[in-house]
């Protein structure tokens, strides 16, 4: 296997900063942001700089919680927003780098397995992860790992917690992470950034808009270099790796009441890596990991209060593993999975006096050819769902039911109802309220998998009988904005989970020694609260503190479900001036129980993880006309082990942006 020779003119370079800005505590300002539509969204006067806007609106347009277009503090349903100026000032990388450090959702790490996510206690394989809201594939032990999406690409992303599988289908029963890419007029951009450790991106950017079309196109190249948390093993934590990505992307106005738009994205990674726990068992694991996506977006406005949706796009996912023996160069293993999407989908709105009906359907053909499964398999999945948004102004009340049947040609259909409302009880505070259920479908893997390791002396089997894990849940928030430059969020949510899939030992076979399969034999119980605010006290000045509580247990055995922090905490300090900004931002995570699992999830080991902070510090220097100047330390206190952490050590980065 070959790797790609990526640019070398990459910028590598080191930098060193530990700055605090000063803060200070004032008195809350005045009364009162709008939550209705009727009423002002609240504006917050910054300097005027480029990193903060003269005026930065708190309300964003949103669409991943009803699948139509809302300002958030509209939304019946809570959504979570990470807009593009939090993503400007974090200095995170990937995705991963990005929800790190948010207090409301888990991110975990493996050595050498990339990142997944965690939302209200329930695992990355019960979170569906979208990009423009198309599904995301290339899952691996049914994780999508966040390092592969790049934070350059990223205009927001929005967070909708809970079951979701009512709009969304199958994969959502924790939640949905919905990443929304750059678009629109921006100048020729480029970024270059290294760090002490070699680590290096470069990245470009630029966008253009006509009177009937537009066009955006990026591209990027990236190299990381490997870590190691344990020197007393030959082992790394992390991998080398080099890639890049293209992506285009262009909308065209055709009529007064047709729009197209059109996208296409090619990225190429390639990855190293030294596994063993001794010299004399050292492999060298290497993995390619080529992806494509394309498709084209027609909107049509089929009257004043009707338009039309529609959507085509394939995504092709190809992993290669190979796995050698250093000492003696043999292959221990060589696998290759190439995963492949065709979907469509179509969905009418139409305004009926105080109701907003959404009708929609979805298509999808899904094939996976992998080395561990005998044969090609196939998966057709057909959906409709139906949503009516009651809006009573009179009352302040919105009603949002919802219902959607899903027939999939491999294990059979599972029909998912919702309700949610939103109550103001003024003009600033608000009332939310929702129930659903969720499902996820047993991946190929779990159903078709048939695996041996004689040297080892055991099979794994997949078991094609299985049935959908199902969840019921239900969520209540509150929102309060205290004055133009404060608010206040707490939630609560309590869900069900049943008909979880596990492996179970079968039976013990003569010729392939332990024989294991997948079963629905588990059920859980998960429930929280989660509290954030965030305050202007003066202009320059922004605080941001969060706090989440999580109570997960096996509600068959009591236990407390693996890997799961009952305690987590999130703060950010942002101090923004003319020509510069330093933001502080960090999380600390509680104590954590790990099982032993029989399962290839990570992490295999039984113990206990202690607390970890996570803290990073950046400064942006904008006086400059020519360029942008960045430098900052990430990991501060220089957190990790090769356990249950494996993060890279405190490395310090410089970053540079010309606009032209």
């Amino acid at each position: 296997m070959t790797r790609p020779v990526l640019s070398s003119s990459v910028l590598c370079c080191s930098g060193l900063l530990c700055l605090l800005a000063p803060w200070y505590a004032l008195a809350q300002g005045t009364e009162t942001p709008a939550t209705s539509s009727d009423t002002e969204v609240p504006i917050i006067e910054l300097p005027e700089t480029r990193n903060a806007p003269s005026a930065v609106a708190l309300d964003p347009v949103v669409v991943t919680g009803t699948r139509t277009e809302h300002r958030l503090s509209d939304s019946p349903v809570e959504v979570q927003v990470i807009t593009a100026q939090d993503i400007a000032r974090t200095g995170a990388r990937d995705l991963a780098e990005l929800l790190e450090r948010e207090g409301s959702v888990h991110v975990t790490r493996a050595a050498g397995r990339g990142s997944t996510i965690e939302i209200q206690g329930l695992s990355s394989e019960h979170v569906l992860i979208l990009i423009n809201g198309r599904r995301l594939i290339g899952r691996v032990n049914g994780a999508i790992d966040l390092s592969r999406i790049r934070v350059a690409e990223i205009q927001r992303v929005e967070i909708v917690k809970g079951a979701t599988s009512a709009l969304y289908g199958s994969d959502a029963l924790g939640g949905v992470v919905n990443i929304i890419t750059r678009k629109g007029a921006e100048p020729l951009t480029f970024t270059l950034r290294g760090s002490e450790r070699g680590d290096a991106d470069m990245f470009a950017y630029a966008g253009w808009a006509g009177r009937d079309a537009g066009v955006q196109a990026s591209g990027g190249l990236s190299r990381v270099q490997a870590f190691d948390r344990d020197r007393s093993t030959p082992s790394e934590d992390g991998v080398d790796s080099e890639a890049g990505f293209f992506s285009l992307s262009g909308d065209w106005q055709m009529s007064r009441r047709a729009n197209l738009g059109a996208h296409f994205a090619y990225s190429l990674e390639d990855t190293e890596r030294l596994d063993g726990a001794t010299q004399a068992g050292l492999f060298e694991t290497r993995k390619r990991i080529e992806e494509v996506r394309g498709g084209l977006s027609p909107e049509f406005e089929l009257g004043d209060a009707t338009t039309l949706k529609t959507d085509l796009y394939y995504h092709r996912y190809f992993d290669q593993y190979l796995q050698q023996s250093v000492n003696s160069n043999a292959t221990t293993a060589d696998e290759e999975t190439i995963d492949q999407i065709v979907a469509g989908s179509a969905q009418i709105d139409h305004q009926l006096e105080d109701h907003r009906i959404a009708l929609g359907l979805d298509l999808q053909t899904e094939r996976l050819q992998a080395d561990r499964i005998d044969e090609t398999a196939e998966r057709d999945r057909v959906a409709v769902f139906v949503q009516d948004e009651w809006n009573l102004p009179m009352l302040g009340l919105t009603i949002v039911p919802g219902l959607r049947f899903d027939d999939d040609s491999q294990f059979g259909h599972a029909t998912t109802p919702k309700i949610a409302v939103r109550y103001d009880l003024t003009s600033n505070w608000m009332l939310r309220a929702g129930w659903g259920e969720g499902f996820r479908a047993p991946d190929f893997k779990q159903l078709l998998l048939r695996f041996d390791n004689p040297a080892v002396g055991y099979r794994v089997e997949g078991n094609p009988a299985l049935r959908p894990e199902r969840s019921r849940g239900f969520n209540l928030s509150t929102t309060w904005y205290a004055s133009t430059t404060s608010s206040l969020h707490v939630s609560a949510y309590h869900q069900d989970v049943d008909d979880l899939i596990q492996v179970e030992q079968t039976t013990s076979d003569t010729d392939a020694g332990v024989v294991f399969t997948y079963n629905n034999v588990a059920s859980a119980r998960l429930s929280g609260v989660d509290l954030h605010t965030q305050w202007h006290p003066i202009a320059p000045l922004q605080l941001k503190l969060g706090y989440g509580y999580l109570r997960s247990r096996d509600r068959d055995t009591g236990e407390r479900l693996s890997g799961r922090p009952a305690h987590r905490a999130n703060l950010a300090v942002y101090w923004m001036q003319t020509h510069y900004a330093i933001g502080l931002r960090g999380v600390w995570v509680g104590d954590r129980e790990f099982t032993a699992e029989v399962n290839t999830g990570p992490p295999t080991a039984a113990g206990r993880a202690d607390p970890y902070t996570l803290f990073d510090l950046r400064f942006d220097w904008t006086k400059w006309r020519w360029a942008d100047l960045a430098v900052g330390l990430d990991n501060l206190l220089d957190e990790g082990d090769s356990t249950y952490l494996p993060i890279a050590p405190r490395t310090a980065y410089l970053e540079l942006k010309r606009t032209f």
